[in-house]
């Protein structure tokens, strides 16, 4: 079943749409449908066992009450884990059992459209936090 929305975009979003598909509309129509599939496969295939449980409930406690935006997409949580090594040497590493040298190269190895994607899977734990974050976790972390 199809719903009729109406996000606002940027002119930038228009005019990459426009020259991209038959029309503005039709580019935003596939992506919003496409994004929900890549975004799940990407979870599945790509990040499901890339990183120990530790990692990433150090990701979900880093982005506790980011606002994900945009124009930063695939930045916040490097920006985030970076920031919190260094304004507060050790903690992390101690608290969720961690490499900081480690965890800062895996991130760095993923693509941009990746650490969006993981972005938005650590952010939506916030949404609903009382789901427990051991279980939240073990759905991507390493065995």
């Amino acid at each position: 079943m199809l719903k009729k929305m109406g996000p606002a975009v940027p002119t930038t979003a228009i005019d990459f749409y426009s020259n991209k598909f038959k029309s503005a509309n039709a580019g935003a129509e596939f992506t919003l449908a496409a994004v929900p599939g890549l975004y799940q496969a990407t979870l599945m295939r790509e990040l499901k066992g890339r990183f120990t449980a530790g990692q990433l409930k150090m990701f979900v406690d880093v982005m506790n009450g980011t606002f994900l935006t945009a124009g930063l997409a695939g930045q916040h949580m490097q920006a985030n884990v970076e920031d919190s090594f260094a304004l507060y040497p050790g903690m992390y590493e101690e608290k969720w059992d961690i490499d900081r040298t480690a965890t800062e190269a895996a991130l760095k190895e993923l693509t941009a459209f990746q650490r969006a994607v993981l972005e938005i899977w650590v952010a939506s734990f916030w949404l609903d936090p009382d789901q427990g974050l051991e279980k939240y976790v073990a759905v991507l972390a390493k065995p």
